[in-house]
C-alpha cells in the first residue's frame, strides 16, 4: 500500500520531498478530514474510521481546514 500511495503522489506531481511523507495512512488521514469538512460530526467520523477514542481522532483532524478542536 505504502508504495502505491508514493507512486500515486509521485504522479499528481507532488514534490519528491514531500512524497517521502505519504503513505497508506496518509489516506486515513484525508478521508477522515474529507467527512469533517463535509459536516459529519465526530461521532460519524469515529463509527466509519473505527475509532474507539475521540482523542485519537483529534489527532487526524488537527490540521483539518474546518477544525472544530480550536
Amino acid at each position: 500500500m505504502k508504495r502505491l500511495v508514493k507512486d500515486g503522489a509521485r504522479r499528481a506531481g507532488f514534490d519528491p520531498l514531500e512524497v517521502r511523507d505519504f503513505s497508506g495512512h496518509s489516506m486515513r488521514v484525508g478521508a477522515a478530514q474529507d467527512l469533517l469538512c463535509r459536516g459529519h460530526d465526530t461521532a460519524a467520523i469515529m463509527r466509519a474510521g473505527g475509532w474507539k477514542s475521540v482523542n485519537v481522532l483529534a489527532r487526524y483532524l488537527e490540521l483539518a481546514e474546518h477544525n472544530v478542536w480550536a
